[in-house]
């Protein structure tokens, strides 16, 4: 446990790949000395600058699912392990079609071969409300997958206009879908706001009943992490939100408790006392801190995932030389 006596689920975190020097015990040794109970844990993302991928890549693709249930086989009930899919069309020499088909077919390998129960997804010249995409999250949902996607600016050159977070409302159109958007979207945190209020008003108050939630990882330089984190606390309802490091494995106790777990916890106490939302010592503060550091992203995404994730363990030595070791700054 943390100095607030308080369980911790951290729903944004990336594999860097064998070469990086990660491992499953160093992982939760840090999650152990953070008082970290689960770890949503994203397969490895190619290190392409532009996103410009080719027919080439597929094979790395899948490798980094293979690498990724690999590592979460160690500690199936903490590293909760998310597959990467991409149905970029420059996979397929341009058509989305037939980029939706390969990764409807990834999406079942890493359900029943490699025992994952998760996605990650960075739209990468596709929208994400594109008609053929809607079919590839119809088939994870069906699947009972939990979805992460990237929304917001990437801070290192990519391309960030296929990002904005109003075009996710398009999953409201796939029954059973269950996911988050990460980083509140900055720089349009309040495009994210009117987004995410809209999940009240289609779909009532009831937290079960959301398509969507958003983590709080950081998105926004140091001057406008207050602002996005306040106007999120203050406007949307308080199972709405889940923390997120965004760090790349391996990270040492002190560098993820020093970076990333107190300045989040900070600018939740922070945020909560400018808004007068709840004061401080009360038990409306202390729920709060649990619903938005555990509960509220554990119970999204114990709504879509049916049965436990049983990832794979490979006995095959893994070179994950394409993986992106971290966020270009």
């Amino acid at each position: 446990m943390t100095v607030f006596d308080l369980p911790i689920l951290d729903a944004h975190t990336h594999l860097a790949g064998s070469e990086s020097g990660e491992s499953a015990e160093g992982m939760l040794k840090t999650l152990d000395a953070c008082g970290v109970d689960k770890a949503f844990v994203f397969a490895p993302l190619l290190d392409v600058r532009s996103w410009e991928l080719t027919d080439q890549d597929f094979g790395d693709i899948r490798t980094h699912n293979d690498y990724c249930a690999h590592i979460c086989s160690a500690e199936p009930e903490r590293l909760l392990g998310f597959c990467v899919l991409n149905p970029s069309p420059s996979l397929t020499n341009g058509s989305i079609p037939r980029a939706v088909d390969l990764m409807n077919e990834e999406a079942n390998r890493a359900y029943h071969e490699l025992g994952l129960r998760g996605a990650k997804m960075v739209p990468t010249n596709w929208y994400p409300n594109d008609h053929d995409v809607l079919r590839l999250y119809q088939v994870i949902a069906d699947l009972h997958m939990y979805v992460v996607f990237h929304s917001g600016i990437f801070m290192d050159g990519r391309e960030s206009s296929y990002c904005r977070p109003s075009y996710f409302e398009g999953v409201h159109s796939v029954k059973g879908f269950k996911g988050q958007i990460a980083h509140l979207s900055w720089p349009w945190v309040d495009e994210a706001i009117a987004s995410l209020l809209m999940e009240t008003n289609i779909l009532g108050q009831e937290p079960e009943n959301w398509d969507l939630i958003a983590d709080i990882s950081f998105g926004s330089p140091d001057d406008w992490q207050l602002d996005a984190v306040q106007k999120a606390i203050d406007t949307l309802s308080p199972e709405m939100l889940a923390y997120g490091s965004d760090i790349f494995w391996p990270v040492s106790a002190e560098e993820y408790r020093e970076k990333y777990l107190q300045p989040q916890l900070g600018l939740f106490e922070t945020a909560v006392t400018l808004g007068h939302v709840a004061s401080e010592g009360s038990g409306k503060r202390a729920d709060m801190r649990r619903k938005i550091f555990h509960d509220n992203v554990w119970r999204h995404y114990q709504a879509i995932v049916r049965d436990p994730q049983r990832p794979c363990r490979s006995e095959k030595e893994f070179s994950t030389t394409r993986a992106s070791k971290g966020h270009d700054k």
